[in-house]
């Protein structure tokens, strides 16, 4: 694994666009336990397990063994007031990884336009599903070919990609 000194919180719906390509292998290899998940991401989750994705057991499975981190409870009163403050126009899941972010210098993993903005304006770094794709190209943990099938698959899973190949990125 490529030495880093962030965490990287994802958001459910970034998580969910690998483990329903079959491609969480990707985030344990490249990121390992500095994959961390807020509370609230994996009760969102778990709701998604028992709605009917069984492919997102493996998520609740890479926790329990440790393979991906779980983000520590919200304790400083700024990192609850962020939390509160977002709750307004987010979801649970990317508020509680934008709030952990900001008081940890971790990076957000999301694809909700809405919270990338709330990122921005707070001045916390933040990535998405195709980014993770062309990071892991350019480092060698996958090739173009199989990231445009993985993109293709998320794809045609319901994900809104704002490229249709990763292979038109490099």
């Amino acid at each position: 694994m490529p030495d880093r000194k962030s965490d990287y919180v994802f958001d459910t719906v970034s998580l969910s666009n690998f483990a329903m390509a079959g491609r969480l292998d990707l985030l344990v290899s490249r990121y390992g336990k500095l994959l961390k998940i807020t509370r609230e991401v994996l009760d969102e989750i778990t709701d998604g397990v028992v709605a009917g994705y069984p492919q997102l057991h493996e998520v609740e499975e890479l926790v329990s063994s440790n393979k991906f981190g779980v983000a520590k409870q919200r304790s400083s009163g700024a990192e609850r007031d962020t939390y509160r403050e977002l709750l307004r126009i987010l979801g649970s899941g990317e508020a509680s990884c934008i709030a952990y972010a900001k008081s940890c210098g971790a990076i957000v993993v999301t694809d909700d336009r809405t919270a990338r903005e709330c990122c921005i304006e707070r001045n916390v770094k933040c990535t998405g599903t195709i980014g993770i794709l062309k990071a892991c190209c350019l480092s060698g943990g996958l090739s173009l070919d199989d990231a445009d099938k993985a993109l293709a698959f998320m794809i045609n899973v319901g994900y809104y990609a704002p490229v249709q190949r990763i292979s038109d990125l490099m």
